[in-house]
């Protein structure tokens, strides 16, 4: 199972980092022929930088879930006693996992309107749905890492209950 999710991350990692490369490159040529040449050969890089920009973005909700580094308000569960504690854990994922189930599913709806009336990037002459396909594609993505990630939280503070349990400590 740890080959998987080593895969998983390196996915995940290769998409963000990729990405970025491409973009920064993309985006100094440009600003580089625009100066130096009186026509850029690079007209559609608008384009392209926003549709890896969605990819990017889209992993990177991923990546925020499984380093545990996404935004988290803390207000309520500061306040709970600790054995409180695992039913926000579970909460919170099951929201954050609902949420990208709502997402998956319309952005699956949005992207087969994009096929259905074939639109197109008009600068790229591609289909828009490239760009469609990262919004249920990062949410699928996504919505492993959440559960991952709350598993992980969950049994880390179940440990760290027990472990206060035995010691004596209240939390």
């Amino acid at each position: 199972m740890n080959g998987i999710w080593k895969a998983f991350n390196v996915l995940e990692e290769g998409v963000m980092a990729s990405g970025m490369v491409i973009m920064v490159v993309l985006n100094f040529l440009n600003v580089i022929c625009r100066y130096l040449l009186p026509q850029t050969p690079f007209s559609y890089t608008e384009e392209l930088v926003v549709l890896i920009f969605v990819w990017i973005s889209m992993f990177g909700i991923s990546y925020g879930y499984r380093k545990s580094s996404h935004t988290v308000l803390t207000l309520l569960s500061d306040v709970l006693p600790g054995r409180f504690q695992p039913a926000v854990i579970v909460f919170s994922a099951a929201a954050s996992a609902l949420l990208m189930c709502l997402l998956a599913k319309t952005g699956y709806s949005m992207m087969m309107n994009q096929v259905k009336f074939g639109q197109i990037l008009p600068g790229m002459k591609l289909p828009m749905y490239i760009v469609g396909a990262a919004i249920p594609i990062g949410a699928a993505v996504a919505f492993v890492s959440i559960l991952r990630s709350g598993c992980g939280d969950f049994s880390r503070t179940m440990k760290s209950l027990k472990d206060n349990e035995m010691t004596g400590n209240a939390l």
